[in-house]
């Protein structure tokens, strides 16, 4: 063993001695991973390390009550287990560190270095310190001298200041009230102090300083790093202690955060009229996950509620439903509660692309904040952690770097960075990402179905509130809008949102003398908008649409024209007002203007979408079953895409009918198939209908059902009927798009419910089935067993823009898009035993290419 290294052992060594009482608690040899390391083996070292962690953890899991036995985890699912009661970023990074450290050593193939062994055992310092410091006694054993309030006070405020880089210097629990500590810290060539006297009051603090000679205070340090901590309601101005700055403990954050600088950042709710708003609070059981309905009421007040007693809370609203408003008056009526008063308000949508959640606190926090900018995030992580503030994370779906699963997941833990047991997180989000369940579907309103709630799994997959503790969900009623009541005020006219929004764009355009610009206003705000620029430099602006967008040629927010639209994001940028403009404005680009010039990925929302319909209400469509080449809306609402038809193509005006298959079977019958065949069919595969499928055994000879759709068919038997009529399956983008329009409808006549359109099972049920289970429940107890298809010129409302019949409900439709590997072809729009959430324009599904159903048929295409 190398001089260098003998000699950072031992000054590990004696690092790891100031433990001694953890070691003793739990049983442990702290010193075994030094000896193996100076013996020549770094990977029982590590090893080592790993073993002394997990027993840390399974402590920490039976001190905190974690549900299941910590006996048989692994160190990874120990992480996960007490992550929630871990407040220190520095411990779960070391804590993960030890993990990765100890999964390398424990395959081949790595080289492990004694480096690597002195690293994880510096890390393991870094766990040690921290519990030692901020006095828990879990894994001491020591028997408490102060009372667990005063303990907990002082648990806070080391924990703080060890976040912000210090280190513990000396800890006295003088009395059970009163405890002194002082912190230090290297700063280049600088020591710094810091010294806390915490105490219930002025008087305890004289009877300290008399017993103890009064020799704990006399360290010279200056007034502005001396602290005498007393409990809220003693009176901080006692000259006698002039040397020390004296504070309550209830703001004591006062010294770190000035509320009233992060207060200014954003434009205070209160300032507005109070709209009552309703909603419905869900929460989760955090053994079993379901969601269950707690309390219907006041929406502020359900809100306040959870704030006041803790928890982290989804708040769910379509756009203009009034999140943003009950989220500032949250935050500002933190400067006069005495519970939680220390808020902070972050508006997602101003997170920069390709910023990321820590960088974007650090920027919206170091103004406001008096620590090093390098520790921002981790104080406001500590504090957020530790349950001392409220964090409202204002629109997260905003924040997404794409709007699919993926960029939710991702996004999502980022911001489960801040969430603990202890935590009181309160997010927004125009769409609920929680894992669905039966309660909360059941919350929804079946005559008002949107797309948003037809599909109720948007972004949870993979998302187990479990890991989410505390957890619960307030979802908006939206029989009330606050912007389309304030937009209906100000314009003096009764109209849906996105006419209102219009008609107050033009306003503010005319009055800025920029009529004659909307078209360019339209096409750089709604390409910024689909390519998520949420921000602008008025710079930016000023170069984009001119110098007379700014009165009297000065380039500020105050002097520009079209400021009603707009709000400050920071020093030199603005966003608008609220998202609905931006969405407006993409809307209005894609209708005029189509996806020309637009970075992908789009950035694309279903109130964007809903926008493209309205706006498009008035557009006459066809009635010649063309579908035209150009740029198509398309895919559910959590995964909106643009999509490309690049030439036109004839669709069938309905689908193939037992009478059409029958002449083609018939030249089947005179000519064999094989000019017709897929050159991959199988040969022993029959054109002929799987009778035995069939639940009417004379479908295919009945005259009755000659008009009805033709069904018990393989994929191949499609393909071959395409080609016999000299044509093609529809790929499953044409299917889409024919049936939406290029409005991006949900429905083929638009996006209205109406239960007489299509044929599906709510026919045939006395009641919505707008769940799963519902549905469910009424097929196994049969009363679906009337559902069957109709014939295919019924229900002529469901019609698509381009005059194609019937394409959803009735039978899903197979499709040229297949997954050869898998021997599956795309199927499309729902069939008559699917409930209505699931028969719209974008339902899609899987069928093997044998699979013969009598919920399955197609439609052919003709290439003009």
């Amino acid at each position: 063993m190398s001089s260098e290294l003998d000699s950072r052992l031992q000054r590990l060594k004696t690092e790891l001695d100031d433990h001694s009482r953890i070691a003793r608690h739990l049983g442990l040899d702290f010193e075994r991973p030094i000896r193996s390391l100076g013996d020549g083996y770094p990977e029982n070292s590590i090893s080592l390390v790993g073993k002394i962690a997990e027993r840390i953890l399974k402590e920490l899991w039976q001190h905190h009550d974690v549900p299941g036995d910590p006996s048989g985890k692994s160190l990874s699912e120990l992480i996960k287990g007490c992550r929630p009661h871990i407040t220190s970023s520095a411990v779960l990074d070391a804590l993960r560190d030890i993990q990765l450290l100890r999964n390398r050593a424990a395959h081949d193939g790595y080289s492990i270095a004694e480096e690597d062994a002195l690293t994880a055992i510096r890390r393991l310092l870094d766990v040690l310190m921290w519990f030692t410091t901020t006095g828990s006694q879990v894994l001491t054993g020591d028997v408490p001298r102060l009372v667990p309030a005063v303990a907990k006070k002082a648990e806070f405020l080391a924990g703080l200041y060890l976040t912000m880089g210090y280190t513990s210097v000396k800890r006295f629990e003088l009395t059970q009230y009163t405890v002194y500590q002082l912190f230090s810290r290297e700063v280049g060539l600088r020591i710094e102090y810091v010294e806390l006297m915490l105490s219930r009051g002025t008087d305890e603090v004289r009877q300290v300083l008399a017993s103890t000679g009064g020799e704990l205070l006399k360290t010279r340090l200056p007034k502005l790093t001396r602290f005498l901590v007393l409990d809220p309601g003693d009176d901080p101005a006692v000259s006698e202690f002039e040397d020390y700055r004296v504070v309550t403990y209830d703001r004591f954050m006062d010294t770190i955060v000035d509320p009233d600088a992060h207060y200014s950042s954003f434009a205070l709710a209160e300032a507005r009229e109070r709209m009552p708003l309703s909603g419905r609070l869900l929460t989760t059981d955090e053994r079993s996950g379901n969601m269950t309905l707690s309390q219907v009421g006041d929406a502020y007040e359900l809100l306040t509620g959870t704030a006041v007693s803790g928890g982290n809370l989804l708040v769910v609203g379509r756009s203009g439903s009034g999140k943003t408003v009950l989220l500032q008056r949250l935050v500002a009526a933190g400067r006069d509660s005495d519970v939680r008063r220390y808020r902070f308000y972050f508006d997602m949508s101003l997170k920069r692309p390709g910023e990321s959640f820590p960088d974007f606190i650090t920027r919206t926090l170091a103004p406001c904040m008096a620590v090093d900018r390098i520790k921002v995030f981790d104080v406001f992580h500590y504090f957020a952690r530790s349950g001392s503030v409220v964090c409202a994370l204002d629109g997260i779906d905003e924040a997404v770097t794409e709007h699919t699963l993926a960029g939710f997941v991702e996004l999502f833990t980022e911001l489960a960075q801040v969430l603990s047991a202890d935590s009181t997180v309160v997010m927004s989000s125009r769409v609920s990402f929680l894992e669905d369940s039966p309660q909360v579907r059941r919350m929804l309103d079946g005559t008002a179905l949107l797309s948003e709630r037809l599909v109720q799994n948007l972004y949870a997959q993979g998302v187990d509130p479990l890991k989410v503790p505390r957890f619960s969900a307030l979802r908006l009623h939206e029989d009330t809008s606050p912007l389309e009541v304030r937009l209906a005020r100000v314009l003096g006219a009764e109209e849906p949102l996105p006419d209102l929004l219009w008609r107050h764009v033009e306003r503010t355009a005319a009055e800025a003398g920029l009529a004659d610009r909307m078209p360019q206003l339209v096409a750089f705000f709604g390409r910024a908008g689909l390519e998520g620029h949420t921000s602008f430099t008025l710079i930016e602006l000023c170069n984009e649409l001119g110098i007379e967008c700014f009165t009297g040629g000065r380039i500020d927010f105050e002097s520009f024209g079209l400021r009603p639209l707009f709000r400050p994001a920071d020093a030199d940028r603005v966003a608008f007002a609220h998202s609905a403009y931006q969405e407006l404005f993409a809307a209005e680009h894609l209708r005029t203007s189509g996806s020309q010039n637009i970075a992908r990925p789009a950035r694309l929302t279903e109130q964007l979408r809903a926008f493209l319909h309205h706006r498009s209400r008035h557009e006459r469509g066809s009635d010649d079953c063309v579908l035209p080449a150009g740029t198509y809306l398309v895919g559910p609402s959590h995964h909106l895409m643009l999509r490309e038809i690049t030439a036109p193509v004839r669709f069938d005006r309905y689908a193939v009918t037992v009478r059409r298959y029958n002449e083609f079977l018939a030249a089947v019958e005179r000519h064999g198939s094989a000019q017709w065949d897929h050159p991959d069919m199988p040969p022993d595969v029959s054109h002929q209908p799987w009778l035995e499928r069939l639940r009417v055994q004379d479908y295919y000879t009945n005259p009755t059902y000659a008009d009805h759709p033709a069904i018990c068919l393989s994929w191949w038997s499609a393909y071959a009927f395409a080609r016999f009529e000299g044509k093609r399956l529809p790929t499953s983008t044409e299917w889409e798009a024919a049936a939406r329009g290029r409005d991006g409808r949900l429905f083929p006549w638009g996006d209205e419910i109406d239960l007489e359109a299509v044929n599906c099972a709510d026919a045939y049920s006395d009641r919505p089935l707008i769940t799963y289970e519902t549905w469910l429940e009424e097929h196994d107890q049969g009363r679906l067993r009337d559902a069957f298809p109709r014939p295919v010129h019924a229900h002529e409302r469901n019609r698509s823009p381009f005059g194609v019949h019937q394409l959803v409900g009735n039978i899903w439709e197979r499709t040229s898009t297949v997954l050869a590997d898998r021997g599956e072809s795309v199927i499309c729009g729902g069939s008559f035993d699917n409930p209505y959430r699931a028969v719209q324009t974008s339902s899609k599904g899987l069928a093997g290419f044998r699979i013969s159903s009598n919920a399955i048929g197609f439609r052919c295409v003709e290439e003009l």
